[in-house]
């Protein structure tokens, strides 16, 4: 799943089933994503990793994706009725 805001493009979920693993469907997916989303005028994509994901950083960092000198900040927002 992929999303563009006009500014900058996120990956928000990519997922390849475990028995397909190493067959090319995840970078086929995210490249597909990229190519979508720059049709879009989309000129630089993000995403977010959990740091203790190794093997997920180490299949970006194969597509050409890089950490970045950022802090990601978040909120959890009550659910309505609690």
């Amino acid at each position: 799943m992929a999303g563009y805001d006009g500014h900058r493009g996120w990956l928000y979920s990519v997922a390849v089933r475990r028995n397909a693993k190493r067959a090319g469907i995840g970078r086929a997916l995210v490249r597909h994503a990229e190519d979508a989303l720059q049709a879009l005028g989309c000129i630089k994509v993000n995403l977010q990793v959990r740091a203790t994901n190794a093997e997920v950083v180490h299949f970006y960092e194969q597509l050409g994706y890089a950490a970045e000198d950022r802090i990601s900040l978040g909120r959890r927002l009550s659910v309505s009725g609690e």
